[in-house]
């Protein structure tokens, strides 16, 4: 069988840690609608098999940014519990061993989980390792297709979102720089906020782009 990997992720940022051309990438902007499109542009163009790729938000108190993300099996919104593809996850686990993933479930949401007693709050309910807001709606764009969560914590459980993290994405997934200077000049109390979770980011990219070159994606997937 050809196969046709389709990947959904959230950002540009996100994207740029990918290498090659032999997948689809669609972004959702961090936004629900846009994953919802995003998802089925992906499934709409063919794709054979389904992988969310990105950013999370911890959840575990135990895992600090950098963390490697590769749940066996994901928890929605409604409760459900979604496995992801069993040969497939053994052989992206093998290859990314290195990096020592975590294989302890995720859980998706619809919106933001922007405070630490939210997340809190969460993990005290599902006991879900990180959050993500695109995997779940990847996973309900085609029940049918081999699916595969490979994400990397960013913000960890103890740190709040700041404003201007929230307001500063584009619908196509860039940043928009003006929204978060605005923020932040109403509420410059956030700045250290901000930059520490701009690191944890880069931190958190660097694995990503560690992980795509100790498998290879199409290599995760022969």
């Amino acid at each position: 069988m050809s196969i046709h990997l389709g990947i959904l992720a959230g950002l540009q940022s996100e994207a740029r840690c990918l290498s090659g051309s032999a997948y689809t990438v669609a972004l959702s902007g961090a936004r629900l609608d846009g994953a919802r499109r995003a998802a089925q542009t992906l499934v709409a163009g063919g794709a054979t098999h389904l992988l969310s790729f990105g950013l999370a938000g911890g959840l575990d108190p135990a895992l600090p940014p950098g963390t490697l993300l590769l749940p066996q099996r994901l928890l929605t919104p409604d409760g459900r519990s979604i496995p992801v593809d069993t040969a497939w996850h053994a052989r992206a686990r093998a290859l990314l061993a290195p990096l020592h993933p975590i294989a302890s479930p995720m859980v998706g949401t619809d919106d933001a989980i922007a405070t630490a007693a939210a997340k809190a709050a969460l993990f005290a309910r599902t006991g879900a390792s990180a959050v993500d807001m695109e995997s779940h709606v990847l996973a309900a764009a085609a029940p049918q297709l081999p699916l595969l969560i490979l994400r990397v914590v960013a913000d960890s459980a103890e740190d709040a979102l700041p404003p201007a993290a929230l307001v500063g994405i584009k619908p196509d997934g860039s940043t928009d720089l003006t929204a978060v200077l605005r923020s932040a000049l109403r509420q410059p109390g956030q700045i250290p906020a901000l930059m520490r979770l701009g690191k944890a980011a880069a931190k958190a990219e660097a694995t990503l782009r560690a992980a795509v070159r100790l498998g290879g994606l199409t290599t995760i997937l022969e």
